[in-house]
């Protein structure tokens, strides 16, 4: 399988070069993704499919162990440039709501560069004393209050008895009747 592999801002991108992303690819994907996430540490890997336009089902199960490996090394698969028969199987197999799938490599940079911001001005720093207080409060015991039992007689005064109990069944004529209210139900008449 024809790719590239780059980094970009601390991620790496991995390039897919082939139009057609079959069974003839899935072997050499697989062993691409393996080295990435465990023998260079990858944790985030960004695929792009943007010169992908046609996949079979090897090619789905290749992105879903992709998808499980980066898992597994506590990272994210991304998958970019996904043309619309690649989106719709996805969809179809349901595993659109699984995958991270993002419409382009710049998208993906947009919304993670806020965090990698915190993640390297965070860096070196001693803890606040805000977090310093509540480790303190963390790290102490805590002890349980037992309320006393709730009494019901509070509850007792909202509560209204039901005048009569019948076991005769109420038709919807009756009910206005009954409730003394003029209330009609259904269907307004026309006039």
């Amino acid at each position: 399988m024809k790719n590239s592999v780059s980094t970009r801002k601390e991620l790496t991108v991995l390039k897919i070069e082939e139009e057609v992303f079959d069974f003839r690819h899935r072997d050499s994907f697989r062993s691409s993704i393996d080295v990435m996430v465990n023998k260079e540490s990858t944790k985030n890997l960004i695929i792009d499919f943007s010169q992908v336009k046609a996949i079979d089902s090897s090619g789905i199960s290749s992105m879903l162990l992709a998808h499980q490996l980066a898992n597994q090394s506590s990272g994210l698969a991304i998958f970019v440039s996904l043309c619309k028969q690649i989106k719709d199987l996805l969809k179809l197999t349901n595993l659109d709501k699984q995958l991270y799938i993002f419409s382009s490599i710049n998208e993906v940079m947009t919304l993670i560069e806020p965090a990698m911001k915190t993640k390297r001005n965070n860096r070196g720093k001693s803890p606040s004393p805000v977090d310093e207080s509540i480790d303190e409060l963390l790290g102490d015991e805590i002890d349980l209050i037992v309320e006393q039992d709730l009494h019901d007689e509070h509850l007792e005064e909202h509560l209204e008895e039901p005048d009569e109990i019948n076991d005769e069944p109420v038709l919807p004529d009756q009910l206005d009747e009954k409730e003394g209210g003029s209330k009609k139900r259904g269907r307004p008449k026309k006039a």
